[in-house]
């Protein structure tokens, strides 16, 4: 009897048990991330390349000056220099430094005359959270030639301390910029890395577009590079055709240097002279990149197929350089012989988990059936273009221009009649929810997303059924921050986005690699962004080398550059970028004044800014451009108000966003 009741309290016991877990875990997507299988058709093979760093140059029409404070015999700190002024009406000096409001900054012309400037408190960031304080001095009407700055201090900012006390960023309105970009982008340990800089007139580039050189001007051309490990070294650059430089004296300089550690690198590139008309001149511009360790190699062996449901499964074989592989980025063009010879079948990737078979690793990239259905090809399969890339940063790690595949069968797709391109060709089969959600909440939401390093910047009100997302001061890469936004979605039942800067690029992160509650959800709009920095932004190498003085601030951010961001978007395909509206912002325009959105940062944007955003570097071909709005800038703190408070705006997104 006793037994019985015992069993009895057990069966109870044991379905309270599953009832609980059954509501603690309802339908939701899985923690792990489910990667998707990317493709797009033949016609976005070239835009899907690796991008040109030529056509991904910094230009710059100002010169950053390292300040080093030097104890006079009266007891006081300085710094003195000479800086060049080759035209323009207008002349702008920004004083940074962690005690620049306290540097008596005096600016006197050859002849010894003082200059009064008007002065103002100013700070140069990315996000209001993220800022560097200064002083800015703007004159009018400066003559040409050289100006003799003094930098006065009561202290320095550490002293026996090493490196820069602060920074002096001049700049004028001269059409005369220097255009600087790495040489290549085989960013590896062991490899020469290095830059290529010239000196171009600005009245006649195009915007967008690798400006041309000025082959008449007297330039003298180096580099400073910092890196891991406390390197520091000077290298001269040179235009005699040797040094990645082009053509001897086609006014082109370049130079390199041997990287030999992994991690961050910082380069001022700074060119100098003058100019066609005799005019002294000098521009710098800053760089950040990163150098990584690659963890694999392609094979040249003939890559295998096997046939999994509706797809082909292509196995690269690889070569491990390290003991612990983590997932890589793999993209390839897939040829084969069709009714006219070899012809394009489909461009495929995606992120790729290698698969280790006692000592043989391959990465397994999936090819739907239907794309070799529509080609009308079967047979003489081969891959072009095949490249692994690093998730973290997008660099390349190994490259084949061609690989030989051996097909033993092909699925049942591939022979079929398919007339269209349909979305499991382009990102595989939408995987059913499952119920390992922990922290399942329910619903359909829009999730209100903010940027690099920066806190809630949505006004809620603004928005209906919304939740915020909340990684507040942080310094994310695409591919983390897509994973959080994935993993905070997850105890939804499905959800659109409304982002703000870096929230964008990560939110298009997210729905092009992973499957996600975006993936489920309903409406007119997926991804609305304002602000995103989807081609970069040129502040990210400024504040790169600025921030090292600080020792504040969220770190560098890779992705954030023009290089980084290139990379990022040759594997964005067009199926993805179209679910994107994107919204872009520039201070008013006012005919009686100095046109900003924040003083500091436009010494190194072009014009029209958000104050961190070129109007240029805010697009994205291929999704939906909802147009330029004035009056609005990109953080609250500056002049104009910030973009993310327009109620108009966001009452149209609310309106229109998937939930």
């Amino acid at each position: 009897m006793h037994k019985r009741k015992f069993l009895i309290l057990l069966a109870v016991l044991l379905s309270l048990i599953i009832a609980a877990s059954s509501l603690a875990a309802p339908a939701g997507l899985p923690n792990e991330p489910m990667t998707k299988q990317v493709a797009a058709p033949p016609s976005e093979m070239a835009a899907l390349r690796l991008p040109d760093p030529s056509q991904t140059g910094i230009r710059s029409n100002a010169a950053l000056i390292p300040v080093q404070l030097a104890e006079t015999a009266k007891g006081v700190w300085q710094w003195q220099g000479e800086l060049p002024v080759d035209g323009g009406t207008q002349f702008a000096l920004l004083a940074l430094a962690p005690e620049a409001g306290q540097w008596d900054v005096t600016i006197q012309t050859a002849a010894g005359k003082v200059l009064e400037a008007q002065v103002e408190p100013s700070e140069l960031g990315i996000s209001q959270d993220n800022g560097y304080q200064g002083e800015l001095y703007l004159l009018e009407n400066v003559a040409v030639g050289f100006l003799t700055v003094t930098v006065t201090a009561s202290q320095p900012r550490m002293a026996g301390g090493s490196g820069p006390d602060g920074y002096l960023a001049a700049s004028s309105d001269s059409a005369y910029r220097s255009y600087a970009h790495l040489n290549h982008y085989n960013l590896l340990v062991g490899q020469e890395v290095g830059l290529v800089a010239y000196l171009y007139d600005d009245a006649t580039a195009v915007t967008n577009s690798a400006p041309t050189p000025i082959t008449n001007a007297k330039i003298e051309a180096a580099m400073q590079i910092a890196g891991p490990d406390g390197l520091a070294m000077t290298v001269a650059m040179a235009d005699d055709g040797r040094h990645n430089d082009g053509a001897a004296g086609d006014g082109v300089f370049g130079g390199s240097f041997l990287a030999e550690t992994a991690g961050d690198y910082t380069a001022q590139v700074s060119l100098s002279g003058q100019t066609p008309e005799g005019r002294p001149f000098l521009r710098t511009s800053e760089h950040l990149f990163p150098v990584i360790a690659p963890t694999l190699q392609l094979s040249s062996r003939a890559a295998r197929t096997a046939v999994a449901g509706d797809n082909l499964r292509i196995n690269l074989n690889t070569v491990a350089l390290t003991d612990a592989i983590g997932d890589v980025q793999v993209t390839a063009e897939v040829w084969g012989n069709g009714s006219d010879g070899m012809q394009p079948v489909a461009w495929i990737g995606g992120i790729v988990t290698p698969q280790q078979t006692g000592q043989r690793m391959t990465l397994p990239l999936q090819l739907n059936g239907g794309w070799l259905a529509l080609a009308g090809v079967s047979d003489g399969l081969e891959l072009r273009n095949v490249t692994v890339s690093d998730v973290t940063t997008h660099i390349p790690m190994a490259h084949l221009d061609t690989l030989r595949v051996r097909v033993s069968d092909l699925p049942e797709s591939a022979t079929r009649t398919v007339t269209a391109v349909t979305d499991e060709m382009l990102m595989g089969a939408r995987p059913e929810p499952s119920t390992k959600s922990l922290n399942y909440v329910g619903g359909h939401k829009l999730m209100l997303v903010h940027g690099y390093c920066s806190e809630g910047v949505w006004p809620g009100s603004h928005f209906t059924d919304d939740v915020e997302f909340q990684d507040f001061n942080q310094n994310r890469t695409h591919d983390e921050f897509a994973n959080l936004i994935r993993t905070f979605g997850d105890q939804y039942d499905s959800f659109g986005i409304v982002a703000h800067s870096q929230g964008g690029a990560a939110s298009l992160h997210l729905y092009t690699y992973y499957w996600s509650g975006l993936d489920y959800s309903s409406g007119s709009r997926l991804i609305q962004t304002v602000g995103t920095p989807y081609q970069g932004t040129a502040l990210a190498g400024s504040l790169a080398l600025i921030g090292e003085i600080f020792g504040a601030g969220c770190g560098t951010n890779w992705d954030l550059t023009y290089d980084g961001a290139a990379l990022w978007l040759s594997g964005i395909p067009s199926w993805a970028r179209s679910r994107v509206y994107y919204h872009t912002t520039s201070f008013t325009d006012k005919w009686w004044r100095y046109d900003y959105c924040n003083m500091a940062t436009d010494l190194f944007l072009d014009d029209p800014d958000d104050g961190v955003i070129e109007k240029w570097a805010g697009q994205l071909s291929g999704a939906n451009n909802m147009g330029h709005k004035t009056g609005w800038c990109h953080t609250q703190d500056m002049r104009d108000p910030g973009q993310t408070t327009d109620y108009s705006r966001n009452s149209t997104m609310n309106y229109y966003a998937n939930r």
